[in-house]
């Protein structure tokens, strides 16, 4: 990131802080209900501006340098996982968070002979993603309200050939949260089957980048109501340690950057009017999601750029029996 960018950003903190206490900010506490406000209020306004300008699906578009082409696409994500799916030659998926159910349907669309269960904590997102498999007249889906760390699926009773999920379980963040969904994946898969997380990370060397850097990762991870996202080694020592063997590693923070600097661009126009916004009562429970979701986008670019508080990439992990 050039100079220029580097000081843009760090006039958008001091902007940013104008408009709220980052000290307060940074420090506060979050649990399930506040992912769960953070998603409900965020779901009419802010996806449905953002779907209109990149397409469906609630996940970050990744864009590909040539001979993939250049164009970015929303369908990357379950492009990867058709993948897993064709190479495990799988029957029954499962996936985690799903969101309005767009990963799920586009891949039960592809492969109709292959039952998927999805599972979402928001009621909402559930009744979106029933809304759509109607309209698509999609048979071999399922969606239901369920925790990642408890996994009560209604079904199935057979076993698991995949379980993915796309940019939800950065939401488990706390070791006993990431040990109990992969200990009870592991019950749920079968022999051999696999688990895939597409998901923004803490970089490893995140301890050694610049404060600068630092706060633009913390920013980023208070506005999606994220305590301390793991980092891609927490998922790998833990996922070792439950005897999983790990298949995958990608980096494709290249790839999602360009999404990233574009929201970073919008953000940073917003920025200039901060002596306005400031006098918006961000802390008033219809503004106060909209706000943190827009601090995310203003700092998620710089967090990422090289690496050095963020990345973005996947994983996968193969049961090891």
């Amino acid at each position: 990131m050039c100079f220029l960018i580097f000081h843009a950003f760090a006039q958008d903190l001091v902007q940013i802080e104008q408009m709220c206490n980052l000290s307060e900010t940074l420090h506060a506490p979050f649990d399930q209900d506040d992912v769960k406000a953070y998603y409900n209020s965020t779901l009419k306004r802010e996806y449905a501006v953002l779907q209109a300008c990149k397409g469906p699906g609630m996940h970050s578009t990744l864009s590909f340098a040539p001979p993939l082409g250049t164009c970015a696409s929303t369908a990357a994500q379950p492009a990867m996982i058709l993948k897993e799916i064709c190479l495990l030659q799988a029957k029954h998926v499962l996936e985690v968070g799903c969101g309005q159910g767009f990963c799920t349907l586009f891949l039960a669309k592809m492969c109709p002979e292959i039952v998927f269960h999805a599972i979402d904590i928001l009621p909402k997102h559930i009744d979106i993603a029933q809304q759509h498999q109607k309209t698509c007249a999609l048979g071999n889906t399922t969606f239901s309200l369920c925790n990642a760390t408890t996994l009560d699926i209604p079904e199935p009773t057979h076993d698991l050939d995949l379980i993915f999920s796309v940019e939800a379980l950065c939401h488990l963040d706390t070791p006993t949260q990431r040990r109990d969904f992969l200990t009870l994946a592991s019950t749920r898969l079968n022999r051999n089957g696999r688990i895939v997380i597409i998901d923004g990370f803490r970089s490893p060397q995140y301890d050694s980048v610049s404060k600068q850097q630092q706060t633009a990762m913390q920013i980023a991870e208070n506005g999606f109501r994220i305590r301390e996202m793991p980092s891609k080694q927490t998922w790998i020592d833990l996922a070792t340690d439950l005897n999983f063997v790990l298949v995958q590693d990608r980096d494709l923070t290249a790839e999602v950057l360009p999404f990233w600097r574009q929201g970073w661009k919008m953000a940073h126009f917003v920025l200039k009017f901060s002596s306005l916004l400031r006098w918006i009562d961000w802390k008033h429970p219809k503004l106060r999601e909209t706000a943190a979701n827009f601090f995310s986008i203003a700092t998620v670019a710089h967090a990422m750029n090289h690496r050095g508080a963020a990345e973005y990439g996947l994983l996968i992990f193969q049961k090891n029996t």
